[in-house]
């Protein structure tokens, strides 16, 4: 559990400087990430830029649908 999470407040700063990335900051934090990480497929390691950039909109709703789920993660969560 994340009992110390009780808003938004908590994600801040690291949650809007995800959702605001750009595709180079992206392409900047992967640049040292070795090659024989991305497997044999030449694509692999541009393609999951691209869907990370693609993703950062869903992050909040991502952020809200587990936080309303069955699990109750944050159960000091003080906004509605």
């Amino acid at each position: 559990m994340y009992e110390e999470i009780t808003s938004w407040e908590n994600f801040e700063p690291v949650l809007s400087c995800a959702e605001q990335m750009d595709i180079g900051d992206l392409w900047e934090c992967a640049c040292d990430i070795p090659e024989e990480w991305c497997g044999s497929e030449p694509d692999t390691l541009p393609r999951l830029i691209e869907d990370l950039h693609a993703r950062r909109p869903k992050i909040r709703g991502l952020i809200t649908a587990f936080r309303e789920s069955s699990r109750n993660p944050f159960p000091n969560w003080l906004q509605p």
